[in-house]
Order: structure tokens, then C-alpha cells, then sequence
């Protein structure tokens, strides 16, 4: 009798078992043949499950946005006020020392992306951007809710995210303390007066 495998769950694992050789190599040193290795498969059996080098790629970036997700609900779940929950908002990232080299592949993966990006990369960098802004959008609804944030800082979730994304690519380039940074800037969103910004 034929064994039958799971394609989706095989091509995960596979992805999983390659996370670490990704982070010592970097993409652009990263081979098929090494990608196989790693995983204890032929580079025939990759190729049944993704169609070359940047795919396997994406299944592994996909695994660390999973991961990271989970972190970052959990920190905040576990902060005490609208202020910290925020903050690690966007400084989680820079907190961790292991998210350093996640992030230098990221880094790597969206200069890939916006040379040559897929349209399931594109998608996938679209439902990522929508999954993080409705985690910041129940930070500042919640503090809202307690009259600790303006309504007015709604309108600029989108702007935040840019912020976001800015730290991530420019943090590594420019010789600025992204900590400190993302601390002025929480700080500035707290002293924003919603009436004045309508003025």
C-alpha cells in the first residue's frame, strides 16, 4: 500500500528543519545543495516541494512571522499598561537578541521581494502588514478606551506601521538608538492632543 504524504506538512518540515542553516548563511549564500543536506533529502525532493532557492525561503520567513506573532501577543498580554504594550509593539523586534539575525534575513527577503517579489509574496507582505495593524489597533483602542490616547491616533495606524517598517530597514544602515527611538516616539503619541491635531 502507497504511503501518502501530506505535501503541505512535508514542505513545512522541511522549511523548519533549514531555519537555522538560513540564519548562518544569509539568502544569498544559501544553496540548494545545503538546503537539502540540512534537511536529510535529495535536491530532487526539494524541488518537488518548492520551485527553487527564494520559495523555501518564503516558507521559512513565513515560520518566523508565525512565531513572532505569538511572542508579541504574549508580551503584550503579559504588560501591564497601554504605555509598555505599545512599546513592545515595536521595539520587541530590537529587544531579543535571536530576533537580530531573523531580522538581517527579513531585511535581505524584502529587498528580494521588491526587486523580484512574487504575487504570493506580495500577498503574503499584505497580510502580514493587516495582521499587525489590527494588534495595534487593539492596543490604541484599548487605550482609548481608557482615556489614555487620543481617537485621533486611528487615522494614523498606517503611519506607525511605516515607523515600524523604517526601524527595520534604516535601524541596521543609520547610527541611531532604535530603543531610544521607539521610546520618544510612544512617549510623543501619549502627549498628542487629539483637538490640536484637527486644528
Amino acid at each position: 500500500m502507497a504511503i501518502i504524504v501530506d505535501k503541505d506538512e512535508k514542505r513545512r518540515n522541511i522549511a523548519l528543519s533549514c531555519k537555522e542553516l538560513l540564519l548562518e548563511k544569509g539568502i544569498k549564500d544559501l544553496t540548494i545543495s545545503q538546503l537539502a543536506k540540512r534537511a536529510g533529502v535529495g535536491k530532487g525532493t526539494i524541488y518537488e516541494y518548492f520551485t527553487n532557492k527564494e520559495d523555501i525561503v518564503f516558507e521559512i520567513i513565513t515560520v518566523f512571522m508565525s512565531e513572532y506573532e505569538v511572542m508579541l501577543l504574549t508580551t503584550i498580554e503579559e504588560s501591564s499598561n497601554s504605555r509598555e504594550k505599545l512599546y513592545h509593539f515595536f521595539a520587541l523586534i530590537f529587544e531579543d537578541s535571536s530576533y537580530a539575525k531573523q531580522m538581517s534575513i527579513y531585511r535581505e527577503y524584502l529587498a528580494i521581494s521588491l526587486v523580484n517579489g512574487t504575487e504570493k509574496m506580495v500577498e503574503f507582505s499584505i497580510s502580514c502588514k493587516e495582521k499587525f495593524a489590527s494588534i495595534l489597533k487593539s492596543i490604541i483602542d484599548d487605550a482609548i478606551s481608557r482615556g489614555e490616547l487620543s481617537p485621533f491616533l486611528i487615522e494614523f495606524i498606517p503611519s506607525m506601521l511605516i515607523f515600524e517598517k523604517g526601524l527595520i530597514v534604516d535601524g541596521k544602515a543609520s547610527d541611531i538608538d532604535v530603543l531610544r527611538e521607539i521610546d520618544r516616539f510612544v512617549d510623543m503619541l501619549f502627549l498628542i492632543d487629539g483637538q490640536k491635531g484637527h486644528r
